[in-house]
């Protein structure tokens, strides 16, 4: 089970799926989703994720990005959108 992040700086975390869950519903929000819509997109992105990562206690987050926003790409092409444009106009990122 996952237990750490690694980030960008090389700064190992505690893994927080709740992170991830915000930042969806940030991303749903953008997108227009409804409340009931953003709970299911959490849950069931989420899930996704703790499924894929279940074998491992470390993975970095450019790594956990890339299967957060490959998923969303393939069922919910507007999150993604929304998740994409934070990232490059709050974050200035462009991977």
């Amino acid at each position: 089970m996952i237990k750490r992040v690694q980030k960008r700086n090389g700064q190992l975390e505690e893994f927080q799926i709740e992170k991830i869950k915000n930042s969806l519903e940030k991303s749903c929000q953008q997108a227009g989703y409804s409340e009931d819509k953003i709970f299911q997109v959490k849950e069931e992105i989420s899930s996704y994720v703790l499924e894929q990562l279940e074998n491992f206690e470390t993975v970095d987050t450019k790594s956990m990005r890339t299967l957060i926003l490959n998923k969303l790409m393939e069922s919910y092409p507007e999150v993604f959108e929304a998740w994409k444009k934070y990232d490059q106009e709050v974050k200035k990122r462009e991977d």
